[in-house]
C-alpha cells in the first residue's frame, strides 16, 4: 500500500495544543453536572482492541436499513442489528417485531421519528399532519417540524413539565392528522408527559389519523432496569401503543461520543415510501440520514456485552440513590428542590454564578417556582461528590 508524507502525531505547538487541552477537558471531567453524561465510561479496553485489531485504519461507514443482505461495503450492520435488538427487547418488542438503526444522535433519532410520522400520516390519508408539541419538550422537535415543514402546534406545559393535556384537547384538530411528540424526560425539569392522558384525549378529539413518537433521551436508558413495574411500562410498546422511540446513546448508555437509537416496529418502517437508489444496487434507504457512523454500533454493543442487564441495573440504582441523596441533602439545608416521579434530575433554587459556572449547571425560569438550576445525577457521582457541592454551594468564599 502506497504511504504518503504523514508525521505519526502533531509536533510543536500543536501538539502542545492538543496535550494541554486534553489536561483540562480530563481534570474537568466530574464537574459537567448540568448535562446527563457519564464520565465514568471505561473505555480503555475497547481502544486497546481497536488499536490491535487494526480498526482504527478503516472507514465504517453503515447505510440504510441494518438488515440489507445485498451490501458488499464494509459496515457494522451485524452489530447494528443486535444493538437495535437488545434496546427493542427492553421497551416490550416481541422478537423479530422491530425495526432501527443506531443514529447520530437524539435530534437523528427524533428527525427519523418526526418523518416517519409525517410520511405515513400523509399517506394514509393524503392530508399534512399537525405536530403536536409541547414547550418542555427538547428544542429539536419543533426545529425539526421547521425543517420539514410542518405546521406545528405548542401546548402548554404544567409547573412540573409535563404537557397540559387540557391544552391538548383545546388545539387538537380532528379534520387532520395528529402527528404527537411526547416527551419521556423533559429537557430542563425531566418530567414526563402523560401517555395514557395523551390517549383519553385522542379518543375524545378523534383526529383523522395519529401517529405518537416518543423521546425518551435519557430515561430510555434507566427506565427498563428499575425494580419499580411502572418506569417498566411506561416505555412498553405493548402497554403504550407508540409509534416510535429516540434514546440517546451518550447519556445513561454511557457513549463518549453523541449517538442513540431509533426503533419501531418493522411494519411501520415498510409503510414509509423510499426510492430505489440506483447507484446502491437498487436499494431502497428508509432513513433520512444516508452515511451513519459504522463505530457508534461497535462501542453501543461493547457497553452492552460489558455491562449487561445486570451492570446496568446496578447502575440504575446507583443513580436513583445518588439522586435521592442530593435532594435529601439540599433539602436538609433548605433549598427548595423540584424531583419528578422516576427522574435523575434535580431542580433547585438558583446558586450564585461561580457555583453555576464551576460545575456548569443548566439554568432555566419558572413563573411558579423562580430562577432554577438543574443537576443531571449520573452513574459517577458518589456521596463525596454531592458533600463537597454542598459544602461548596455554602461557603462563603
Amino acid at each position: 500500500m502506497r504511504r504518503f508524507h504523514q508525521t505519526e502525531h502533531p509536533v510543536g505547538d500543536d501538539m502542545s495544543l492538543l496535550d494541554t487541552l486534553a489536561q483540562n477537558l480530563v481534570q474537568d471531567q466530574f464537574k459537567q453536572w448540568g448535562y446527563p453524561f457519564n464520565h465514568a465510561l471505561n473505555f480503555g479496553a475497547y481502544h486497546d482492541w481497536i488499536a490491535r485489531t487494526g480498526l482504527g485504519e478503516v472507514t465504517l461507514v453503515n447505510v440504510g436499513d441494518p438488515w440489507k443482505t445485498d451490501w458488499d461495503m464494509l459496515s457494522t450492520d451485524v452489530i447494528e442489528r443486535k444493538v437495535i435488538e437488545f434496546w427493542a427487547h427492553q421497551y416490550g418488542f416481541k422478537p423479530g417485531e422491530a425495526w432501527g438503526i443506531v443514529t447520530n444522535g437524539g435530534t437523528d433519532g427524533n428527525m427519523h421519528g418526526v418523518y416517519f410520522g409525517r410520511k405515513i400520516l400523509e399517506g394514509k390519508t393524503g392530508i399534512p399532519p399537525i405536530l403536536y408539541v409541547s414547550e418542555e419538550t427538547h428544542y429539536s422537535v419543533q426545529k425539526l417540524g421547521d425543517i420539514q415543514n410542518i405546521e406545528t402546534r405548542t401546548i402548554k406545559a404544567l409547573p412540573a413539565g409535563q404537557m397540559d393535556v387540557a391544552d391538548l384537547v383545546q388545539k387538537m384538530d380532528s379534520s387532520r392528522p395528529a402527528l404527537i411528540a411526547i416527551a419521556i424526560g423533559g429537557t430542563f425539569k425531566g418530567a414526563m408527559d402523560n401517555q395514557k392522558a395523551i390517549e383519553d384525549v385522542i379518543q375524545q378529539v378523534k383526529p383523522i389519523a395519529v401517529y405518537r413518537h416518543v423521546d425518551m433521551a435519557l430515561f430510555g436508558g434507566y427506565f427498563p432496569f428499575l425494580d419499580d413495574p411502572i418506569p417498566k411500562s411506561i416505555l412498553n410498546i405493548e402497554e403504550m401503543h407508540y409509534d416510535s422511540l429516540a434514546v440517546s446513546g451518550h447519556k445513561f448508555m454511557s457513549i463518549n461520543e453523541p449517538c442513540g437509537v431509533f426503533i419501531c416496529k418493522r411494519d411501520t418502517m415498510l409503510h414509509v415510501d423510499s426510492q430505489a437508489i440506483p447507484y446502491l444496487n437498487g436499494a431502497k434507504i428508509p432513513t433520512v440520514s444516508c452515511s451513519r457512523n459504522g463505530f457508534s454500533p461497535l462501542k453501543m454493543f461493547w457497553r452492552i456485552a460489558t455491562s449487561g442487564e445486570e451492570g446496568f441495573k446496578q447502575q440504575a440504582l446507583h443513580v436513583m440513590k445518588m439522586t435521592a441523596y442530593l435532594q435529601q441533602q439540599l433539602n436538609a439545608h433548605g433549598i427548595f428542590t423540584l424531583v419528578n416521579p422516576y427522574s435523575n434530575t434535580v431542580c433547585f433554587s438558583r446558586p450564585r454564578p461561580e457555583i453555576i459556572h464551576k460545575y456548569a449547571l443548566a439554568c432555566g425560569h419558572s413563573d411558579v417556582y423562580g430562577d432554577l438550576s438543574h443537576v443531571v445525577v449520573m452513574q459517577y457521582f458518589t456521596k463525596e461528590l454531592i458533600d463537597n457541592f454542598i459544602r461548596e454551594l455554602f461557603s462563603k468564599n
